[in-house]
């Protein structure tokens, strides 16, 4: 059926001004289902099995050619206009599928290309995507964003800094920010020259599945912040009518990118891939000749050689389709003008629908922000009351402390009494037991000394006894000394007399008689 959109608008370019004509160009420009303009540089999205994306390199890791030079805006009100711009490309995106991907030796960016010339660049990285967003024609960005800031640029200029809730940061902040700035700018410029060298292939339809609503998360963040921001709001309302008219015709015709994929998802992806209307891509702007080092070399030349024998092919192709299309253009215009009626009511339908969604985003950001408010009352109360509940605890411990060491100090002084006592009996019981040991040395002293005066008195008795027996024994040998002397001087006497006759005989000595006794 989207076959059939190309061969009325072919139609109404070569027969203007017939009635044919009319109800073809009608049929083309507001038809949804059937006749809504392909999708810029689309690639048929690929089937099979989900793989793992590389991580792109981290902030720091990037390379840095030159350094982004700081600046600010004319109108505090105008910095807003970097971050709406964005916002509105990723709402008119929605949720539809990539148009194409490439390949730049590690990462494969996902790219989306508005009708209208606007494109977004996406690659993941640890914590989640990068984007950078580029206005139709530009090889550098306007704004690149990652999940903690987003950096705007105007002219090579840094001009303007957010942070992830939509906050625009003060311009002093701005030099802390430019070395990274810089290095994103770099990259963007390198993702932009590297998609016109490189082929473009269709993104894996699982991968899409898995990382859907982390991008629309990331999407309804934006949205959440341009309700919390009065500026961003004020900068909405003074160029919403603006905006309306250049996303309308992006909107409808990836909301119908984004039905026919849910549909095809539904299928189990068994079913070939839908196919996007062909297109003849606007010729990329002029290559200045600039790659980085470690991309090896310049390739955009033969890019472009192939690029154009591409946009041939395609014209020879929808050449052979606008001469099929002259033939069959009648039959189909009284249906198409049916379809039109039927599109413009389900246009209405989703523009409601878009709006309710709309206002109910607002009234949920509005609610979540009431319950900030209210949670962080809660939280405020909860932490008043914790720590009024940790001082009176805090009291109680310390009063528990304090009862707790009274009573120590009570129980070490009724011990230190206890022990005091137990010591003085103690040493009552040795002085007992000292006087009693004395007593008893003292008895035994005087045991031993009368022993040893019993002792002594008898030794003195024997020796008393010893010495009159030696006296008695000493008498008698004196004795008898004194006998003997006697006899030998009367034997010497005896022999010295004469002897006439014989004396009579004498008493025996010793004899009472004997007159040498003395």
């Amino acid at each position: 059926m989207l076959g059939t959109n190309v061969l009325a608008l072919a139609l109404a370019g070569c027969n203007p001004g017939t009635p044919a004509h009319q109800a073809a160009a009608n049929a083309v420009m507001g038809n949804m289902v059937d006749a809504l303009p392909a999708l810029p540089a689309a690639v048929p999205l690929q089937p099979g099995a989900a793989t793992s994306l590389a991580a792109a390199p981290p902030a720091q890791a990037l390379p840095a050619t030159g350094r982004v030079r700081v600046a600010q805006v004319a109108r505090r009100s105008d910095a807003y206009a970097y971050l709406d711009r964005a916002e509105g490309v990723a709402n008119a995106i929605g949720d539809a599928p990539p148009d194409y991907a490439y390949d730049d030796g590690r990462v494969s960016p996902w790219v989306w290309q508005t009708s209208v010339g606007d494109r977004r660049y996406a690659e993941p990285i640890d914590g989640g995507y990068r984007y950078y967003y580029y206005q139709p024609g530009a090889d550098t960005p306007y704004l690149v964003r990652d999940p903690n800031y987003s950096y705007a640029y105007s002219g090579g200029d840094l001009v303007a800094v957010y942070d992830d809730g939509g906050d625009l940061l003060p311009p002093e902040a701005y030099v802390g920010r430019a070395d990274i700035a810089s290095r994103y700018y770099d990259r963007a410029e390198y993702l932009y020259r590297l998609s016109a060298a490189r082929e473009h292939r269709g993104v894996v339809a699982a991968n899409w599945a898995a990382r859907r609503a982390e991008i629309a998360a990331a999407n309804a963040e934006w949205a959440a912040a341009q309700a919390r921001q009065a500026e961003w709001q004020a900068y909405r309302q003074a160029h919403a009518a603006q905006e309306r008219n250049a996303w309308e015709q992006e909107r409808e015709q990836r909301a119908f990118a984004a039905q026919r994929f849910a549909a095809w998802q539904q299928q189990g992806f068994r079913t070939p891939a839908p196919q996007p209307v062909a297109y003849i891509p606007p010729a990329p702007p002029p290559h200045r000749g600039w790659l980085p080092s470690w991309f090896g070399g310049d390739r955009q030349p033969e890019a472009q050689r192939q690029e154009q024998q591409i946009r041939a092919q395609q014209l020879a192709q929808r050449q052979a389709e606008q001469r099929q299309a002259q033939q069959r253009a009648q039959q189909q215009a009284q249906a198409q003008a049916e379809q039109r009626r039927i599109w413009q009511q389900q246009a209405q339908q989703r523009a409601n629908q878009q709006a309710m969604q709309r206002q109910l985003a607002e009234q949920q950001a509005r609610q979540q922000a009431e319950r900030r408010q209210a949670q962080q009352a809660a939280d405020q109360q909860r932490a008043r009351q914790l720590v009024a509940e940790r001082q009176a605890q805090a009291q109680q411990q310390a009063q528990a402390r304090a009862a707790a060491q009274r009573a120590h100090a009570a129980q070490l002084a009724e011990q230190r009494q206890m022990q005091q006592m137990a010591q003085r009996e103690q040493a009552q019981q040795r002085a007992q037991a000292q006087a009693a040991q004395r007593q008893q040395a003292q008895q035994r002293a005087m045991e031993e000394r009368a022993q040893q005066q019993a002792q002594a008195a008898a030794r003195a008795r024997q020796t008393q006894a010893e010495h009159a027996q030696a006296k008695q024994r000493q008498a008698q040998a004196r004795v008898q000394m004194a006998q003997q002397q006697r006899a030998q001087a009367a034997a010497h006497a005896e022999q010295a007399r004469p002897h006439p006759q014989a004396p009579h005989p004498g008493p025996p000595p010793g004899h009472p008689r004997d007159p040498h006794r003395g």
